[in-house]
């Protein structure tokens, strides 16, 4: 099959599967007539590559796990893709831990803002979110407004 072929198969585009070759990810013969020319087999390999780039899988370690699942056992690719897995799921928690600390803080910092007062005077530390003093009027609000939620 042609590139356009399998781009149309796959829902891969022709670029990325240029790139897929370049990094040895997908092979594909030559035609005479210089054409690259892929076998059925390319759109199970592509279809393994997304699947692992859903799981944030890097280039280097979806070519490892090809190299597996192609040459080895159900038990090795087991063996060999759950401690990748793993560490994936240990990463995604700390970047939701990471987000979620995010999160409290935008959430104070929206506190802080919407309790800034209307005035036409310069704006405080406290508004502009530089500091966190508490002894005036918006950290004031900002505390107030915190026991109301």
């Amino acid at each position: 099959m042609r590139i356009s072929e399998i781009a149309r198969r796959s829902g891969v585009p022709a670029t990325t599967l240029r790139f897929y070759e370049s990094e040895g990810l997908i092979a594909a013969g030559r035609g005479r007539n210089g054409y690259r020319d892929y076998d059925e087999a390319v759109l199970e390999r592509l279809s393994f590559i997304q699947g692992a780039k859903q799981l944030d899988l890097s280039l280097p370690e979806i070519l490892e796990m090809l190299g597996v699942v192609e040459d080895e056992s159900c038990t090795q690719v087991r063996e060999t893709l759950r401690p990748k897995i793993a560490d994936r799921l240990r990463q995604v928690d700390e970047r939701l831990t990471v987000l979620q600390h995010l999160r409290d803080r935008l959430a104070d910092a929206n506190l802080q803002v919407t309790a800034c007062p209307d005035s036409g005077q310069q704006c405080r530390n406290e508004c502009a979110l530089l500091s966190h003093a508490t002894t005036d009027s918006c950290s004031t609000s900002v505390r107030t407004l915190k026991g109301m939620s």
